[in-house]
């Protein structure tokens, strides 16, 4: 497979900073657009794996910003007892496991499936668009493993450095900024529709077009399928001996 290379998401944005309105312009809210736009083409590249704690405060915490799938999630007790690992390894923190309460969003980006059927788990989550988890319990802590974003030594996303992705972003952040702007003027409607449009086409199509395998990466997948895959019959053994030459009438 050909080798990605990567390059910042702040660095992309960075041109923006030039062209926007001060008054608008808010880093904080284009890191958060752009993210969501690049969350939402389900690109897959190479992903890190991570593990975090997070602080539950009015059944509510806040998912890291560099999450795009999430495995686990479970709640610290500490009415379990410590867990000895031997006499050279302190006592771990116990943690119970959290079932997942079903919702699309929840589902689209936690990737096992076994978590929504958790028969002794005492608490549930869920999570939402806004990368919120919701959980039966009201404070507390929660580790989770999730699959990440690849980050710079500054801790900003990485993306692919694609001239069509980089484009596809910043439509999608100056959709979103328009959308602020001319919230309730009539005249930010046509402009809203445009970019609306083009960013949704451009961002399908990046996305097909990265994680579309290579042709030697097609022929070996399917090599593989016919080697793993078992035959439902045999009807296809009848007519291995069959040449050119032979009546295959009947």
């Amino acid at each position: 497979m050909k080798p990605i290379k990567y390059t910042s998401i702040k660095s992309v944005l960075f041109g923006l900073s030039l062209v926007i309105e001060e008054r608008y312009w808010n880093e904080l809210n284009v890191m958060e657009w752009a993210t969501a736009a690049l969350r939402s083409m389900n690109i897959i590249p190479l992903l890190e794996d991570k593990v975090a704690l997070i602080e539950v405060c009015e059944h509510k915490a806040t998912l890291p910003s560099d999450l795009k799938f999430l495995i686990h999630a479970a709640y610290y007790d500490d009415t379990l007892p410590q867990i000895t690992i031997d006499e050279s390894v302190a006592s771990a923190y116990p943690f119970k496991a959290m079932r997942l309460n079903e919702s699309p969003f929840a589902l689209s980006i936690c990737l096992s499936k076994k978590i929504t059927t958790c028969t002794d788990c005492t608490h549930w989550f869920t999570v939402s668009p806004d990368m919120t988890l919701t959980t039966s319990a009201k404070d507390g802590t929660v580790l989770i493993s999730y699959k990440s974003y690849p980050l710079n030594e500054d801790g900003s996303a990485m993306i692919p450095d694609d001239e069509t992705l980089k484009e596809a972003l910043l439509q999608y952040v100056l959709y979103k900024y328009w959308m602020v702007k001319y919230q309730m003027k009539e005249e930010g409607a046509g402009e809203r529709m445009r970019f609306h449009l083009s960013m949704w086409d451009t961002l399908s199509k990046k996305a097909a077009n990265i994680n579309r395998p290579s042709v030697p990466e097609l022929d070996n997948l399917m090599r593989i399928w016919n080697r793993i895959t078992p035959r439902q019959t045999r009807y296809d053994q009848m007519f291995t001996t069959l040449t050119n030459q032979e009546d295959a009438s009947f």
